[in-house]
């Protein structure tokens, strides 16, 4: 039976209370610091800021919290870059790199914290996750990876290699680093019944509704601060113009004026950033940020199964055009009772115009593909051609460069970025404004991979 077009539905906007009224901009402000995008990075940022320091801020959103990326995603909690650690180690060395995945895995106690000081009651679900390779590459990568990780005295990730893998001889070099088994326990840790994927590599995971979490924690920022912070929603920032001593930024007929500018919005968005000269303010070429359409399904299981989350390479060369496809299970609150949610994604198409549509339906042929390429791995036993309870699509920043954006401009330094979804999951969101709290308040960081430029 073919799929027509449905609804686009996020199981994670579901779960949101209701906003109350709108709270727009109603006239001019000052304040020390104005955050720009109330997603999890705005919201991240926020926090550390008013948590950390003394400065005063206010938090604009064109739309609602969290209705961007933020609750149309994954929600994984995982510390991966978009690229192999092993290739950032070639571009800027192994002890930035290092560095760099030393910051995503602190995230996690990040995360905790910002659970247990706002109260938060979003369910955080921790449990080990596993990545399916099928040919001698996609070890030969990740095994250099896991050298850096062991290098740098990071957590430790594991890796099984089939007993039945033909390039197993090739891989002596990293022979300290992964453990033979035999084919059907590569089987048990995908939960799957065929012999195409040869190994694993397996890490901390997990799963959370961020988009839950930032109405949450928002909520205790505007009982906890009410002398020092400001959040405004259905503003749409138009204009940011930065010069020596200031920020101002031009909302419709009002203007926000303060020391500092955090964006922390996808990056590709219709902002226009100027220095006092009316020139144009911009990053490296590699690290523009430019829009992918991800697509994800979801169904509701009658067994109780475990948390979990899979992924499964698809290219030959990892970083080819044929996107991972994987799969996340967790408990998923429904009013009254509790059940589990089977999630899958991987498509995603680049971004082609200027308005993307977020309540666009979600295509019936890629719901179709899905339903023939992806649910056999999420649940084998569910038949094809079923409906699905969510259907959701959300619109993703990444940038040339597969590193995220966090910093001062080096030329604007009032000008901040938490920005680009580089990073699988949202905890690199967590992450970046954590950093940026450090940055204003004088700490002297050492370079970074995700220093703008």
């Amino acid at each position: 039976m073919p799929y027509f077009d449905r609804p686009n539905r996020s199981p994670w906007i579901a779960q949101l209370a209701a906003d109350g009224p709108p709270q727009p901009l109603d006239s001019d402000v000052t304040a020390d610091v104005v955050v720009v995008g109330a997603g999890i990075a705005g919201i991240a940022t926020v926090f550390f800021f008013l948590r950390n320091t003394t400065s005063s801020v206010i938090l604009v959103e064109r739309d609602r919290v969290a209705r961007g990326a933020t609750g149309r995603n994954a929600g994984q909690l995982t510390t991966y870059f978009e690229r192999p650690l092993s290739g950032i180690a070639e571009e800027y060395g192994w002890e930035l790199a290092a560095d760099a995945q030393r910051g995503f895995d602190d995230a996690q106690d990040l995360l905790d914290l910002m659970v247990a000081e706002t109260g938060a009651q979003v369910r955080v679900e921790r449990f080990t996750g596993h990545l399916g390779m099928f040919n001698q590459h996609h070890l030969e990568v990740h095994l250099t990876s896991m050298r850096i990780r062991e290098r740098a005295g990071l957590r430790k990730q594991t890796c099984v290699v089939s007993e039945e893998a033909e390039f197993l001889s090739e891989l002596s070099e990293f022979s300290d680093l992964y453990s033979v088994v035999r084919q059907g326990q590569i089987c048990e840790l995908l939960e799957i019944d065929e012999d195409r994927y040869r190994a694993v590599l397996s890490a901390r995971a997990g799963c959370a509704n961020s988009g839950l979490l930032c109405q949450q924690v928002l909520g205790y920022l505007q009982r906890t601060y009410t002398d020092r912070f400001l959040y405004v929603d259905c503003t749409n920032v138009e204009q940011v113009v930065v010069d020596r001593h200031q920020t101002t930024a031009h909302a419709g007929s009002y203007r926000i004026t303060a020391g500092h500018v955090v964006m922390c919005t996808n990056g590709f968005v219709d902002h226009v950033l100027e220095d006092a000269a009316g020139s144009p303010i911009r990053l490296a070429d590699d690290q523009q940020i430019t829009g992918r359409v991800a697509y994800m399904t979801a169904f509701v299981e009658d067994a109780s199964r475990p948390p979990a989350a899979m992924s499964y390479i698809r290219n030959t060369i990892i970083g080819g055009d044929t996107p991972y496809v994987y799969v996340t299970r967790r408990t998923y609150d429904r009013g009254a009772d509790s059940v589990t949610l089977t999630c899958m994604g991987g498509p995603e198409h680049p971004f082609q115009s200027q308005n993307y549509e977020r309540n666009a339906a979600f295509p019936g042929k890629l719901l179709q593909a899905m339903d023939e390429e992806v649910r056999p791995l999420a649940q084998p036993n569910r038949a094809p051609g079923q409906q699905y309870d969510f259907h959701w699509h959300g619109l993703m920043g990444y940038n040339a460069g597969g590193t995220r954006v966090v910093g001062a401009h080096p030329l604007h330094p009032r000008l901040l970025f938490n920005l680009g979804c580089n990073g699988v999951g949202f905890l690199p969101s967590i992450y970046g404004g954590h950093r940026l709290a450090q940055l204003v308040t004088g700490e002297q960081l050492a370079p970074s991979v995700f220093d703008p430029r």
